[in-house]
């Protein structure tokens, strides 16, 4: 039976995908950063609110290209992830402990430029990515750009769970500017939305 939240993610999971990560985590971290300064969005931003973050790794490296940004994340654990996180943003961060759902209900948008979510819609049920899309496209404001780095359909493993999600709900209110498999495993898609 498929487990989800902290049935399945302890608060160990923290130190392997924290800056203690294997090399192929680093990269796909040092990817998001990249498209972010290439595609010029990262000039064009004062503040990023990554979803399901663990201990921060993709913001770290968005942060060495743009120090002065806010940086806003949530995840299961507050204390593991500040535990695995790099020094130069653990004491920057404002760090919001909870399920993604609840986070998202909570917070509001009007001083976030960019959502970022990479690696944990996959691990969520569909009704909950479901829940927090619509939060996204009801919110008022939103954030003007949304980042993706999530399983492609044909890599989909319910079971597992890794689970692919109605993606495409979200072009109601985005436009997409970016769409492209990550280089740094196939079974990944990248999406770079910008609000209309």
């Amino acid at each position: 039976m498929a487990r989800f939240g902290k049935q399945r993610f302890s608060q160990q999971y923290q130190s392997f995908v924290g800056m203690g990560a294997r090399p192929a985590l680093h990269e796909n971290s040092k990817e998001l950063a990249s498209i972010l300064k290439e595609t010029g969005i990262l000039e064009k931003i004062n503040s990023i609110f990554e979803l399901g973050s663990g201990p921060g790794r993709n913001l770290h490296y968005i942060n060495e290209l743009k120090p002065e940004l806010k940086l806003l994340a949530s995840d299961l654990y507050k204390e593991h992830s500040l535990k695995y996180m790099h020094e130069s943003i653990k004491n920057k961060i404002d760090f919001i402990e909870g399920d993604s759902e609840l986070v998202i209900d909570s917070i509001t948008f009007e001083e976030i430029d960019l959502l970022l979510v990479s690696d944990h819609f996959m691990h969520l049920q569909y009704e909950k990515v479901e829940k927090i899309f619509n939060t996204i496209k009801n919110e008022d404001p939103k954030p003007k750009y949304i980042m993706l780095r999530e399983l492609r359909k044909r890599w989909e493993t319910p079971d597992h769970p890794r689970l692919y999600h109605d993606y495409k709900t979200l072009l109601e209110k985005y436009n997409l500017i970016l769409s492209k498999k990550s280089k740094q495993d196939e079974a990944y898609f990248i999406w770079l939305l910008e609000l209309k």
